[in-house]
């Protein structure tokens, strides 16, 4: 019987996860074409398997206790926002993002605060121990109870782990580490999805939580199997343009918390600074007024986000098909908008190059925005500009219909803080609030109404 091990090759999707004894050309799983890669790996023999539990008995649902010390928190108020309140104890979270963004300097930052109130571990495999300190000296002064460890050698992880008993363990990054027993590289599917498991276990009957750095690809998706996403607590994405400071974290996946939050970071020479109002943020650099320019506003969790849209609507050249760019919103809302505009409206936009792009370069595919992008539309299109105090809110359906969206009583108080004194909104959402004073409303109900108010909307010279 020996270890209880034997070997065998199998292929696996690198988009997925999914895995096949044999090479075929498109995944079964995710049906995506060329994915399946081959590795030769060594299986546990059955013998070996364990469960993630700590060999409890059952307990009564509503008898277990639960109190405040369950959430470690970072000191970083957003990003505790961001994830419920702090990391459970025991959980998993796997940060994302491209390379350069700052994955590796907010996690730096979380561990060393919460390092002010006993050991963490962070874990590079990336970097030497000089190396993370270098990059240390430009965030500030760190406690001594932070310990930083290079190693990727799983085995070797968890031993210091065990040894050094801490309150916080960031492995950077999960595609450097491997485990002994298999005989893929690191950064095999096989070798990511076996370590993840087994840090899993770890965190679970330590009740540490741990956090695991992940890398993506050039498409910007988990580079790696996607059914990481799938063994881990929470799934954080960190996102931004490497050229701009501003950087957007957002959960997609959250087991003890919403996912609907979004939190907004600037990047300074000094790590990372919490932008606490994103919409004076993402508005304080507004230049003149101009054709195609509107304010839109969205709920994102419990935070609402006023933004600007700028569109630019140019003539095609003869014989070159026409261009519709998007850039912070989603092309697919875009190309709606543009239908619902020719259709109900009457403007011909088939043979227009568009470009539309917020401010800020935060992205939202959310259909609150869609009212705003029409009015952006028609702006460029006309060469109106619209008045600095108003601004858009509402989704649009095929039919031309404006529909209301979640949050809007929040929304308007927003907007009356940061000195707005107009919105144009559903008509079927004013008889569900009671606006603050100070707003006036112009409830729409079709697109075509948009047109009729548009002389209340515009700026005054």
């Amino acid at each position: 019987m020996g270890n209880g091990k034997k070997n065998r090759t199998v292929f696996y999707c690198t988009n997925c996860g999914h895995q096949e004894p044999k090479w075929v050309g498109r995944c079964p799983a995710c049906q995506e074409w060329g994915t399946l890669e081959e590795e030769a790996e060594t299986v546990a023999g059955t013998a070996e398997l364990t469960g993630l539990g700590s060999m409890q008995e059952p307990q009564i649902l509503n008898q277990v206790a639960v109190d405040d010390s369950i959430r470690v928190q970072t000191a970083i108020g957003e990003f505790d926002r961001l994830i419920g309140g702090g990391m459970v104890a025991g959980s998993v979270m796997l940060l994302v993002g491209d390379p350069g963004i700052g994955k590796s300097t907010l996690s730096l930052i979380a561990a060393g605060n919460v390092a002010r109130r006993g050991k963490v571990l962070y874990v590079s495999g990336e970097e030497s121990a000089a190396q993370t300190k270098i990059r240390a000296n430009r965030l500030g002064k760190f406690p001594d109870s932070l310990y930083v460890l290079s190693e990727t050698d799983l085995e070797r992880i968890q031993h210091h782990v065990a040894a050094l008993q801490p309150i916080l363990v960031v492995i950077d990054s999960i595609q450097s580490t491997f485990v002994r027993t298999l005989r893929s590289t690191p950064g095999a599917p096989s070798q990511i999805k076996e370590c993840t498991i087994n840090l899993i276990k770890l965190a679970k009957a330590t009740n540490i939580p741990i956090v695991l750095i992940g890398q993506v690809t050039k498409e910007s998706e988990l580079a790696g199997p996607r059914v990481l996403e799938h063994l881990v607590d929470v799934v954080v994405y960190l996102e931004g343009n490497r050229s701009q400071s501003l950087r957007v974290a957002r959960v997609v996946k959250n087991r003890f918390g919403s996912t609907q939050e979004v939190a907004l970071f600037e990047m300074t020479g000094q790590g990372f600074a919490e932008v606490q109002n994103p919409s004076e943020y993402l508005l304080e650099n507004r230049s003149r007024l101009m054709a195609g320019s509107v304010i839109v506003a969205s709920a994102r969790g419990s935070r609402p986000i006023f933004t600007e849209i700028q569109t630019l609507v140019t003539e095609t050249a003869e014989g070159i098909p026409p261009r519709h760019i998007a850039i912070g919103v989603d092309r697919n809302r875009l190309l709606l908008v543009t239908a619902v505009l020719q259709r109900w409206v009457g403007e011909r936009l088939g043979n227009k190059n568009i470009f539309v792009s917020t401010a800020g370069g935060i992205e939202s595919d959310d259909p609150a925005l869609d009212l705003g992008i029409a009015a952006s539309l028609l702006s460029s299109m006309r060469g109106i500009v619209f008045s600095g105090k108003v601004f858009c809110v509402g989704e649009l359906a095929l039919s031309g219909e404006v529909r209301t969206i979640p949050e809007l009583e929040k929304l308007l108080n927003e907007g009356r803080r940061l000195g707005f004194e107009a919105c144009v909104l559903a008509a079927q959402s004013v008889k569900r609030i009671s606006p603050p004073a100070g707003i006036r409303l112009h409830a729409i109900d079709h697109i075509r109404r948009l047109v009729q108010v548009l002389p209340e909307l515009l700026e005054k010279n």
